[in-house]
């Protein structure tokens, strides 16, 4: 049995330069098994396993600026995407639904999530000990456009996660002080968008 999610939209009408979707495919009767792990033995796991990840790049309405949270924690203390770890079973679209109720406050419906791109991380630190035993990661990176003001409104920083938050233009991100892997995303997000105007102008 091969079970695709919605969210895997194959033959998509974008050139092949851009996946309009992450496919997920589920053989056999899977169901998760997953236990809350103390940090000793999920620092064991981090020296052992890349893990996944689903962070999105929020845009305002208008779609001109990104929203960007300081992280208070490791292994990225310092401006990044809203997000986190997926969970086993999770489709990465279900995975961010969950994280920007958890992280901000916001029910987003599934089909709101865009694909950016994907891309991986290694980092030098983490949180749990020992923490110069860094961790590393492979992100699955959407974007999802806030509708309105009122929308905006409800968004509400998870303070255990975030110390600050600010909207940006995209270049601002590009020309600024922050991490390679936030540029790169918002580089795609700039190329997916020049892409969808041209196509746009094609079809005119």
């Amino acid at each position: 049995e091969v079970d695709t999610a919605a969210d895997s939209r194959a033959g998509a009408n974008r050139s092949n330069m851009f996946q309009s979707g992450v496919p997920y495919h589920k053989t056999g009767a899977f169901k998760t098994r997953r236990t809350f792990l103390p940090d000793d033995q999920y620092g064991v796991a981090l020296d052992n396993l890349v893990k996944g990840c689903t962070d999105i790049l929020l845009l305002s309405p208008d779609g001109q600026k990104v929203f960007t949270g300081k992280r208070c924690v490791q292994p990225q203390p310092d401006w990044w995407f809203m997000g986190g770890r997926m969970f086993p079973g999770e489709t990465p679209v279900e995975s961010g639904q969950r994280l920007l109720k958890r992280e901000l406050g916001l029910e987003v419906e599934g089909s709101r999530f865009k694909v950016v791109c994907t891309q991986t991380f290694a980092f030098g630190m983490r949180e749990q000990a020992p923490k110069e035993h860094g961790t590393t990661d492979a992100q699955f990176c959407y974007k999802v456009q806030l509708l309105d003001d009122e929308e905006v409104g409800k968004v509400v920083l998870d303070p255990n996660e975030y110390s600050a938050s600010e909207w940006k233009l995209p270049g601002e991100i590009l020309e600024g002080n922050y991490h390679p892997a936030l540029k790169y995303a918002v580089g795609c997000l700039l190329a997916g968008k020049a892409l969808e105007e041209m196509e746009e102008c094609e079809k005119k």
